[in-house]
């Protein structure tokens, strides 16, 4: 889905994702380092299958994603992701490592919520690998509260996470 307005933070712009972010999108995801915690595959492990959702991101019908830029100049400075059902929205972010400890998450994150609450959302939730402190810290700020234990795997590997879903009741 495309976001008809984009959101705007003091020094961000939150926009739709487009064809023409791919590369930055993989090169962010596929990192070692900044999609540690992600589900998304290291770069050597993007296959065909990988590529081919990664194409189809611009059109999807049951979700948004959204590329994270600084106003002054549009340079891409992360991503994330909101997937609306039946009154949730479920999030996800990822901020360059070139810009950790910046407060862009902050940013990103009350955007985020100031939309959801805009759409009239109930509430809000994001899954956390439980050793992924700095998320879990992240959303806790926001007064997320752990609601189901989880787990998932990263593509293409044999990484497993322990993790929950942290949950943000709106009404």
């Amino acid at each position: 889905m495309l976001f008809i307005k984009n959101l705007e933070t003091p020094r961000l712009t939150i926009r739709s994702w487009r064809k023409s972010d791919k590369e930055f999108t993989l090169s962010l995801w596929g990192d070692k380092e900044n999609g540690k915690y992600m589900s998304d595959p290291i770069r050597e492990n993007m296959d065909e299958a990988y590529l081919k959702c990664v194409d189809e991101m611009e059109d999807d019908s049951e979700g948004y994603y959204l590329v994270v830029e600084w106003k002054e100049d549009s340079t891409p400075v992360g991503t994330c992701c909101i997937f609306p059902e039946n009154g949730n929205y479920d999030i996800g972010y990822c901020i360059s490592k070139d810009h950790w400890r910046e407060g862009l998450g902050t940013e990103v994150v009350d955007a985020v919520i100031r939309w959801v609450k805009a759409e009239g959302g109930r509430s809000i939730t994001g899954e956390v690998a439980d050793v992924n402190l700095a998320s879990v810290a992240l959303l806790r700020k926001f007064g997320f509260s752990e609601y189901r234990k989880t787990r998932y795997k990263k593509w293409g590997e044999e990484t497993w996470f322990d993790a929950h879903y942290y949950k943000l009741n709106l009404v």
